[in-house]
């Protein structure tokens, strides 16, 4: 048999050459033998190629990072500055409102920096992205079905702000807490109850909301004096008590005007006033009420019920 049978051409063994080189080690220039990965100068070549593209890996993660903070401070301080101008034009209701749409803003911004720089970073590292994001879609579907009480609250957060329910800083009834809320965010609402305990709510369970900060209220105060009082003399004295304060706070809306009898016994008569106010301020209002016509009924000679 003829030797070439035997033996490769040479421009074969040059292919063979070539592709064994590209499996061996690429971009690193072998000559074909197997041993080669043993000789000092092929680490050396491998250890100084793998150290560039580390240190070029490394500086680009540190701009990604000094980018991220830098973009997160400027846009927040561009949303906070924006806030603070749309406040200083807008009413009383709209200035509350638009804090509320500012902290969602704010939260919304820092995830989706988060969510770009992590996938620079990604990237700088030589990893494909594509599948990472195919397959983060697939895990995302599938997460979904398990995770329909984290979208529920989402979405009725979105709902809550959209229709204006209730903004931070109103007081407000949440099932069976009360208290003014602190802050609205994309999954709970945070409310302080009239003791200090912070109560959170997830969204998603908020079912009914009694908002007690909008629009004007009736609000009833009883007072009790002593049976053998002057009831005409009395209601009369709690009537310039009620036009005081109709004068004196802009909070209440008509004077509180005494109705008449409301309960009595041996021991006391108890008289109501009735008036209209604005519903945030009912707790400060009652005290001042009360105060104004302890000392109204104590200046006229009116004894107070023991």
């Amino acid at each position: 048999m003829p030797e070439e049978d035997f033996h490769l051409s040479s421009p074969a063994r040059s292919q063979a050459h070539i592709g064994r080189d590209i499996i061996i080690a690429p971009e690193i220039e072998s000559d074909g033998s197997p041993m080669e990965i043993f000789a000092a100068g092929f680490w050396q070549e491998f250890l100084r190629d793998t150290s560039a593209r580390a240190l070029r890996a490394a500086v680009e993660i540190i701009f990604i990072v000094v980018l991220f903070i830098v973009a997160r401070i400027v846009l927040f301080r561009i949303i906070r500055r924006a806030i603070e101008v749309i406040t200083a034009r807008q009413a009383v209701d709209e200035v509350a409102r638009a804090r509320t749409l500012g902290g969602l803003l704010t939260s919304v911004t820092g995830y989706v920096l988060a969510f770009v720089a992590g996938f620079m970073i990604l990237m700088a590292l030589g990893v494909n992205v594509v599948p990472v994001i195919t397959a983060a879609g697939i895990l995302g579907l599938a997460v979904g079905f398990g995770a329909q009480k984290l979208v529920r609250d989402v979405m009725s957060g979105f709902f809550i702000l959209l229709e204006n329910q209730y903004v931070v800083g109103e007081y407000v009834t949440i099932g069976s807490s009360s208290g003014a809320v602190e802050s609205i965010g994309m999954r709970t609402t945070r409310l302080r109850d009239d003791v200090g305990k912070l109560v959170i709510i997830s969204n998603g369970d908020i079912t009914q909301v009694t908002n007690h900060s909008r629009g004007a209220v009736q609000m009833s105060v009883d007072i009790s004096v002593a049976p053998e009082s002057d009831l005409d003399g009395v209601c009369s004295v709690l009537g310039e008590v009620g036009s005081a304060m109709l004068r004196e706070r802009t909070d209440v809306l008509e004077p509180f005007a005494c109705e008449g009898v409301a309960a009595m016994d041996a021991a006391k008569v108890t008289l109501r006033l009735t008036g209209r106010i604005q519903s945030a301020a009912r707790d400060e209002i009652e005290l001042d009420l009360r105060r104004r016509a302890r000392e109204a009924l104590l200046r006229n000679g009116i004894s107070l019920a023991s």
